[in-house]
């Protein structure tokens, strides 16, 4: 029996290496701390920007001169952003993004304006650029009077008002004015149910214009009724209304989140961009036997290269394998208990896999002894904290006719609530060596 010992240790190799790739545990990518992303939508049109404050010639920038810029952020993480310097003045912002998607950013102002007119800046972020336009006037024009007209004609932004939700950006209201004296103006409305909205600029001649505010809190009650706003200027006043939509889905409490389209970036701790995985939950669902699971799907440049099935069931998380695992005679048909969030550190429990044969030689059993070593505990990965992380040490072991009990495999992972694994590691029992991986990247519904 000793001469087949190689092959059994090459076999136990290879399954739990496939194992561990295939079902096992995400793999999960490890990050410089740099947030990525662009300036630009995907179809590449800058996304809207904001110049705030008025700009004279010979006059140093005050802290209300910025640029309000968006973002779409793929990489969470720090960030700075820049402009040229053009006529002795530039914009600059940094510091820190939590989560993806469009994110507006302040950029302040320095330096003093040496010159006159328009001057076209180009602002930086990762691999983009967008160009934004500030006008420089010669000296600091008188206060502005004007009166609103034609309230009934105030349009809106394309943002949505959430109960809980951030206002931003796309949060505005373009009102009609008459100026009868060019100048500088500043529009402050008082907050309505949490939600304030205010405007400067500059008017350069007189007549009919238009002035846009933006808003600015987070809505706190829905609609209805409508929320009604005034603003009032120079003895005039025109008023306008905002709906409120409901309370927005409570936040994901999963310690393996389940919802269609959350995804993770993973890679590798230590390796190459070649080991990048990114982990999509599918719409859709299979069902083995009774129960129906979730489809997490591996993906390569956006086409599926692998999938693990998930389900739970209160606080239990199942897996379900389906898969000979590449060595096994037979497939292994069977769910096993991934992870008990209800149970106290220290806690254990087992998953027998069944025999099953692989290269001739007979397994009386594989299973998996799992052991609750932390709870309630917070960690920080790839420079993300995580709050209410509940790690497990899992031993892989093969229990081979004739030979007994094998270990082959321990592994740590941590399972962070909301946010799914976010870190493991497993050494290989038969041939010492430690494998990490980190998560850098969550989006969760």
């Amino acid at each position: 029996m000793k001469k087949f010992l190689p092959q059994l240790a090459l076999f136990i190799l290879s399954l739990v290496l496939f194992a561990c790739q295939k079902e096992l545990y995400f793999e999960n990518i490890p990050s410089n701390g740099q947030a990525t992303g662009s300036l630009q939508s995907n179809a590449g049109v800058c996304l809207p920007a904001l110049v705030n404050g008025s700009y004279t010639k010979d006059s140093v920038l005050q802290t209300t001169n910025t640029i309000q810029v968006t973002a779409l952020v793929t990489e969470p993480g720090s960030y700075t952003i820049t402009s040229d310097t053009i006529a002795g003045f530039y914009f600059s912002g940094s510091g820190t993004i939590a989560g993806t998607g469009n994110k507006q950013i302040i950029l302040a102002g320095g330096g003093k304006p040496a010159s006159t007119g328009v001057k076209t800046f180009t602002i930086r972020f990762g691999n983009s650029s967008c160009k934004i336009d500030v006008n420089v006037v010669a000296t600091l024009p008188p206060n502005t009077v004007f009166s609103y007209v034609n309230c009934a004609g105030t349009t809106y932004g394309s943002g949505i008002y959430t109960v809980g939700s951030p206002v931003g950006i796309t949060h505005t209201v373009t009102l009609n004015v008459n100026v009868s004296i060019a100048g500088p103006y500043t529009i402050s409305v008082p907050a309505v149910n949490g939600v304030s909205f205010a405007g400067s600029g500059t008017f350069t001649s007189t007549g009919n214009a238009q002035v846009t505010l933006t808003a600015s809190g987070i809505p706190t009650l829905a609609s209805p009724p409508t929320y009604n706003y005034t603003v009032s200027s120079g003895g005039s006043n025109c008023g306008f209304s905002i709906t409120c939509n409901g309370v927005a889905p409570p936040p994901n409490l999963d310690y393996i989140p389940q919802t269609d389209l959350s995804n993770w970036s993973t890679r590798l701790v230590g390796g190459t961009p070649a080991d990048t995985n990114y982990i999509q939950v599918s719409t859709n669902s299979r069902t083995f036997g009774a129960n129906s699971y979730k489809i997490f799907e591996i993906k390569d440049n956006g086409l599926p290269t692998d999938t693990i099935y998930n389900r739970k069931n209160g606080g239990k998380y199942y897996q379900y394998l389906d898969d000979n695992l590449g060595v096994l005679n037979n497939p292994i048909n069977r769910e096993y208990l991934l992870l008990d969030s209800n149970l106290a550190v220290n806690a254990t429990w087992t998953a027998n896999l069944g025999p099953n044969v692989a290269m001739g030689f007979p397994l009386t059993n594989i299973r998996i002894e799992a052991q609750i070593l932390g709870k309630g505990e917070t960690k920080t990965v790839a420079t993300i904290a995580y709050n209410n992380v509940i790690r497990v040490k899992y031993k892989y072991i093969a229990s081979v006719l004739l030979l007994g009990d094998i270990p082959v495999a321990e592994e740590e992972r941590w399972y962070a609530k909301g946010k799914g694994i976010i870190y493991s590691n497993i050494t290989n029992q038969i041939a010492p060596a430690t494998i990490e991986n980190e998560t850098t990247r969550t989006q969760i519904y």
